[in-house]
């Protein structure tokens, strides 16, 4: 019996509505596996329909150490549209996705932000390119007809299957995409802990800090109602000082951002407003925490709890100026996909660290545990525990060394208590403790002694949120 499990960055009110929609190839070990899989949803849906898979998979995954070819994908699927996304690189259609999207019409549509590649004959050859927003934008068009309700309560309660008891979204996107959230906790029907933070919007750009002085003039700092916490702020607040998923070092931003991130801090800090900020790079963090270091020389950080996210290259220099300023340190899956990406960018001491999970916790920093799913991690955090402590990333294509590794408990703390300290709620959650709220999980495997290479098998006999069954395995009857 472990405390319930809590995600601490995951973008599951977007991804969770299209969680049965998609496809997903994270543990594919090889392209025929990976095809069969979408072959096999698509033939469970109408010949107009789309299938997609939407990052969380690299091809050095595959023995056949390749992503597939849209030849593949239109011999495989020739009566599908077809949308394969890798993470934020690239993204591929066959050619009914091709024919679906208009990509080779006169003129051609325009999706915004995507760049379509294109042969020496003008067409289309499937291949799209974009940075976040861009493909975020698209697939929303793919997904539109999905059942976004139903794929969010089915994700809730796979959620609830692994024994995660909490959630917080860093980001889900325009207002539009809470709805479904907000009336399953109106019907009373959240079976876990919603945590939520709201981002800044494509409107706000050249007035962020007004923008949300806007948002925030009827709102208290934070909330939580025990169901639904609102959490502030984040992950991006500015769009300048959002560094994507960049993995070599350069990142800079124009004076004007620097000066908007600013203000939006200065007006988090007064107001007492908990925030997560964006930084794949040490570089984008150093720039982050020096107008940070500016903000704390008139209000008291430490309450705040404010933290940066990913940070996959951060420095000992970077960390430690973090503890000063009382910082956290969510860290999430994107090495374990994005690992050798990371190694051909930068120097040897940066793959070995990255993520700096060991590095942080020696500081005395709070590292509270995320995956970034649906399309950069794994959602269901049994898959990143494991990689914390094997330090494996997929497909075995990178190792961090032995000194890196975190124990078992260390793992699970990042996702217990220092979790619970993240959401204001270590009082009441991350321990099994007498006062404390019935928020756990049964295993079906014994976490601490099993194979360390199994342990994202893991699944819950039993889950309760606050004492109430929201999980019951078939197993827990028969004895199994």
């Amino acid at each position: 019996m472990i405390p319930g499990l809590t995600d601490t960055h995951i973008h599951a009110i977007r991804g969770g509505q299209t969680w049965t929609f998609e496809t997903y190839w994270y543990d594919s070990p090889s392209l025929k596996d990976a095809l069969d899989k979408l072959r096999a949803d698509a033939n469970r849906r109408p010949h107009d329909q789309w299938v997609a898979v939407v990052g969380s998979w690299i091809p050095a995954q595959f023995a056949e150490n390749r992503a597939p070819t849209v030849a593949e994908l239109n011999h495989a699927l020739p009566e599908h549209p077809v949308y394969i996304q890798y993470l934020y690189d690239y993204a591929l259609v066959n050619q009914r996705g091709i024919d679906v999207l208009g990509l080779n019409a006169a003129p051609p549509p325009d999706l915004a932000g995507i760049r379509v590649e294109r042969d020496a004959k003008g067409s289309a050859t499937g291949k799209l390119f974009g940075d976040i927003a861009a493909f975020n934008q698209l697939f929303a068009s793919i997904s539109s007809d999905a059942d976004h309700e139903g794929g969010l309560r089915q994700f809730f309660a796979d959620m609830n299957a692994r024994g995660v008891t909490g959630i917080i979204d860093p980001s889900a996107g325009p207002a539009a995409a809470y709805e479904p959230l907000f009336a399953m906790r109106n019907q009373g029907d959240l079976p876990l802990r919603v945590g939520y933070r709201i981002p800044v919007q494509p409107e706000a750009k050249g007035h962020e800090a007004q923008w949300f002085s806007n948002l925030m003039a009827f709102r208290p700092p934070r909330a939580d109602d025990g169901q639904l916490a609102f959490l502030g702020l984040g992950e991006s607040l500015v769009a300048g000082m959002n560094d994507g998923v960049r993995m070599v070092p350069g990142f800079s931003s124009s004076e004007q951002d620097k000066t908007a991130l600013r203000q939006v801090a200065m007006f988090a800090a007064k107001r007492g407003i908990p925030l997560e900020i964006h930084a794949y790079t040490d570089d984008s963090a150093d720039t982050i925490l020096t107008i940070f270091e500016q903000v704390a020389q008139q209000y008291d950080l430490r309450p705040l709890r404010w933290s940066i996210a990913h940070l996959n290259t951060g420095s000992p220099q970077t960390l430690e100026r973090m503890r000063k300023l009382g910082l956290a340190y969510t860290v999430q899956m994107g090495p374990y996909f994005e690992g050798l990406a990371i190694r051909d960018a930068n120097p040897p001491y940066a793959t070995d660290n990255s993520p700096p999970v060991r590095l942080a916790l020696d500081k005395g920093l709070v590292v509270a545990g995320g995956t970034d799913s649906t399309r950069i991690g794994i959602a269901g955090v049994w898959h990143a525990i494991e990689y914390h402590i094997t330090g494996i990333a997929s497909g075995g294509s990178v190792r961090k060394p032995a000194s890196e590794r975190l124990t078992r408990l260390e793992a699970l703390t990042l996702y217990t208590r220092h979790a619970a300290w993240l959401t204001f709620a270590e009082q009441n959650r991350g321990q099994l403790s007498i006062g404390k709220q019935a928020d756990l999980a049964v295993l079906n495997q014994p976490f601490m002694t099993m194979p360390e290479d199994r342990i994202d098998t893991i699944r819950a006999l039993l889950t309760l949120v606050d004492g109430r069954i929201v999980h019951e395995s078939p197993d827990l009857n028969t004895g199994q």
